[in-house]
């Protein structure tokens, strides 16, 4: 699915130069920010390296490019919402400066788990950081199933989005597979 990809590397200096943006991801000056930099094909080798996948479809593989925001089948949707409870990731309003978005005035991505408020208060959802601003992560949810060019979901929204930007249910289309950012990262998650 990904035999184009020839580095799994995070490509900083390209991505800031062709996004007008700051990259605020360096292993070694900003090791516990969130990876940003790279593309579709290396957050999904990166989770399968480490035992995990990137998120998908409940229960295993790739959800559907429009089931999204389906808690029955969008692994990452389910979670964001705990399981339909809430359309943010910490309730059901809108919080200006709960999460890493524009209306909390960073400019950047921030630590992973930094911003405390930016996780469930439902039992068994707490702990999960971050679903909401920072960056936004990409999907195991694409158009297509083996190019370049398929058009890829990614969620949760990014530091300089605000309101329903930021809402669970929000899912851009992010980019081909190939496509890098300084507002994109990843998350991995289990069965």
């Amino acid at each position: 699915m990904c035999s184009w990809n020839s580095s799994f590397t995070p490509d900083i200096a390209n991505c800031a130069a062709g996004n007008a943006g700051p990259a605020s991801y360096s292993p070694t000056n900003t090791p516990s920010n969130p990876v940003v930099c790279i593309d579709w094909c290396d957050a999904y080798a990166y989770c399968a390296g480490v035992g995990k996948r990137l998120c998908g479809k409940i229960g295993g593989g790739s959800v559907g490019f429009f089931d999204y925001a389906n808690i029955a089948i969008s692994q990452w949707y389910a979670a964001c919402t705990s399981n339909g409870a809430d359309a943010y990731p910490y309730g059901a309003t809108y919080s200006p400066t709960v999460c890493n978005g524009a209306d909390a005035g960073n400019g950047a991505a921030v630590i992973v788990g930094s911003m405390l408020s930016c996780q469930s208060s439902v039992a068994g959802y707490g702990g999960v950081y971050d679903m909401s601003g920072n960056v936004w992560e990409w999907e195991d949810g694409c158009d297509g199933v083996s190019g370049s060019s398929d058009d890829c979901r990614v969620r949760g929204g990014a530091f300089s989005h605000s309101g329903s930007d930021l809402d669970c249910s929000y899912g851009d289309g992010g980019g081909p597979r190939d496509y890098i950012n300084y507002g994109i990262g990843f998350r991995c998650c289990s069965d």
